[in-house]
């Protein structure tokens, strides 16, 4: 008995290490609850484009090679896969499946399904530099973008192949727009403005007022644009930006207030007026045809809106306690998107966040 005792004893350890090998190659384990996913648009993140091919859908793009996409008007978001880390520095669509996003280091990525799939194709690249900071999407496949260097791109096949237009230069451009296929501009760095009467074939430069660097530029029709840049500045152009003026400052109008709410002194002065409170570098600039406005935004949360001939401007900001950066902003859908430091709808009195919910 007390051999059979002893046997026992000597045996177990091998019993207990033959029980942990039948477990750790039999029994896998399994999670327990659910797995916390990060949310699509978080606190840290800055976004430096959006655009909205459809009524509902928006899509957004920025830091770290991030592009997020919505179908309900930014109440819900996901997340989409890319290619690359780089910072996208904007995004433009030609419709709700084909898109195009570029950014630092000449990053061109595109998708033709809606974002399921996003693909890295080559652009023309600078041995100094090539980061590219705005893309704009025309009819029939067609897109330019430029920046860094003098970076001026185009494509006309959805953006899977690119060629420069310009040669390089040791100056960026930082917007460009085409009215129709022959009629565009180009803003630059210390004020230039670049025309073309031939759907970019050839460029002629056109005397400007300032000397900073332009950011932004639309137009509401054939005739009449308006441009921004740093410092404030706000351009208007009559006559299809042969010739630009530069919109002298008024009497300082308190950041607090809203459109509508200011006072309308310059309204019956018949003079240009800018408010004193969009000193504030202005980043971009869009018309609103169904309000018939001008709108402008920039750093500190800044708005800037001028009446249909540019001619009497207010300025206030978005929120009182927003004071972020804004780079993007397009009217679209009835509503007016904004997309920086922080990303969102404005309906020029409240300000709604977007964000990822849960």
């Amino acid at each position: 008995m007390a051999r059979l005792i002893k046997f026992g004893l000597s045996i177990i350890p091998w019993l207990i290490i033959a029980a942990l090998l039948w477990v750790g190659l039999f029994i896998k384990p399994q999670p327990v609850g659910t797995t916390m996913q990060p949310p699509s648009i978080e606190r840290t993140d800055s976004f430096y484009g959006i655009a909205s091919p459809a009524k509902g859908v928006l899509w957004i793009a920025g830091n770290n090679g991030k592009v997020v996409r919505s179908e309900d008007d930014g109440l819900n978001w996901v997340l989409q896969t890319t290619p690359t880390r780089q910072h996208l520095q904007d995004i433009a669509s030609w419709d709700s499946k084909r898109a195009v996003a570029v950014g630092n280091k000449g990053v061109v990525i595109i998708t033709a399904d809606g974002g399921a799939t996003w693909t890295e194709v080559s652009a023309p690249l600078s041995r100094i530099s090539n980061k590219l900071l705005r893309v704009k999407a025309l009819p029939e496949g067609r897109a330019w973008a430029v920046g860094e260097m003098g970076a001026l791109l185009e494509t006309t096949d959805y953006g899977k192949t690119w060629e420069r237009r310009r040669d390089e230069e040791d100056a960026a451009w930082n917007d460009v727009l085409f009215l129709d296929a022959n009629n565009g501009w180009l803003m630059g760095e210390a004020g230039r403005i670049m025309k073309t009467t031939d759907g970019g074939k050839t460029w002629q430069p056109v005397a400007s007022p300032v000397k900073v660097s332009l950011m932004a530029v639309a137009f509401r029709d054939a005739a009449n644009g308006v441009a921004v840049g740093l410092e404030g500045s706000l351009l208007a152009t009559h006559n299809g930006g042969n010739t630009w003026e530069l919109l002298p400052r008024a009497k300082r109008v308190p950041a607090t207030l809203s459109p509508g709410d200011v006072a309308n002194s310059a309204a019956g002065s018949g003079k240009l007026r800018v408010p004193e409170e969009a000193g504030e570098h202005l980043f971009d600039i869009a018309w609103d045809e169904a309000q018939q406005i001008w709108l402008a935004i920039g750093n500190q949360g800044v708005w800037v809106q001028g009446d249909k001939n540019a001619e009497v401007w207010e300025a206030g900001r978005i929120d009182a306690r927003n004071l972020a950066w804004h780079t993007r902003l397009i009217v679209a859908n009835g509503q007016t998107y904004m997309a920086g430091a922080s990303v969102g709808a404005w309906d020029k009195r409240v300000w709604r966040a977007f964000k990822s919910k849960g």
